[in-house]
């Protein structure tokens, strides 16, 4: 999942030194709504890794080691993130349509 990479490869040089995660979630974000993934932007993958937050460094790092299974492992949490994200979209979605 290329927004995965996105998010993992930002939070690798911390280009930002301040709101490096911000920035990365964010583009992960664009990146889901650029490929088509999430065009309409309900998805809140932010909060799937919200969600998920004690899983959020050990995968990060998993992915700095550069190993194909730590970029595996990255990628596989994020993937959980955006369902975690989309499911309550979802949610929302049905209560606002029952009303």
């Amino acid at each position: 999942m290329t927004s995965a990479l996105v998010h993992g490869e930002l939070m690798a040089i911390r280009p930002f030194g301040w709101g490096d995660g911000l920035v990365a979630r964010a583009a992960e974000r664009l990146t889901l709504v650029e490929r088509g993934l999430d065009p309409k932007s309900l998805v809140t993958s932010e909060l799937g890794h919200q969600t998920l937050r004690d899983e959020y460094a050990p995968a990060l790092r998993a992915y700095m080691s550069g190993t194909a299974d730590g970029v595996a492992e990255w990628v596989v949490y994020c993937c959980r993130a955006v369902r975690a994200g989309a499911q309550d979209s979802l949610a929302t979605c049905e209560a606002l349509k029952r009303g």
